[in-house]
């Protein structure tokens, strides 16, 4: 088993944790198969843990959305090597990679092709997803720059509500890469054993 690094400031008692949080954070850690680091840190501030875990299920996975589920989850991971997040990146290369339709969220990808994601110069064939990539990476490198024949591209390819939940979902990411790499969140033991065996 691969030693894990410790944070910089105590993980909180998860026991301490309110009681209305107890049964998202049981949620959580049976998709992940494990309990996240950076939600151990969480519960420092329940009330912020409890808001975040609703933004990430609305943002990636809720039934209201308008994207691929697949393709945010792929964008997440892009996102999270533009921001130069390690925690992140083991996170949705983990997801990724896991097996498709069991308990957890999977999609069955080939460690080749999450390679070849994670590179800044990534551009899938389809061209509405080379158009959300395109977004994905200006918005991530340069939010305040972003081309406006870009957003034109966006708005002939997909709906208003398509592109709000991009946008949310490339701002969602950066926001996460920078709270677990400024807080030098540990990569699990479990991912970190995954890694070298994979």
């Amino acid at each position: 088993m691969t030693d894990e690094a410790r944070p910089p400031i105590p993980y909180a008692d998860r026991a301490a944790l309110p009681e209305n949080l107890a049964a998202a954070v049981d949620a959580y850690e049976r998709r992940m198969g494990f309990l996240p680091n950076a939600l151990r840190l969480y519960m420092h501030r329940p009330e912020l843990l409890a808001c975040l875990i609703r933004l990430n299920d609305t943002a990636m996975r809720d039934d209201s959305g308008h994207l691929d589920r697949g393709l945010k989850r792929r964008i997440a991971a892009f996102c999270s090597a533009l921001n130069r997040s390690a925690y992140c990146v083991a996170h949705n290369s983990n997801t990724l990679a896991a097996a498709a339709g069991g308990e957890g969220e999977g999609w069955g990808c080939a460690q080749d092709d999450i390679e070849a994601l994670l590179d800044a110069g990534y551009e899938p064939e389809d061209p509405v997803e080379r158009a959300c990539f395109a977004y994905a990476r200006a918005a991530t490198l340069d939010p305040a720059n972003v081309p406006p024949e870009l957003l034109e591209r966006l708005a002939a390819t997909l709906t208003p509500p398509q592109i709000v939940e991009l946008a949310c979902v490339v701002g969602f990411w950066k926001m996460y890469n920078t709270i677990h790499e400024s807080l030098g969140v540990p990569i699990e033991a479990a991912l970190l054993e995954k890694g070298r065996s994979g």
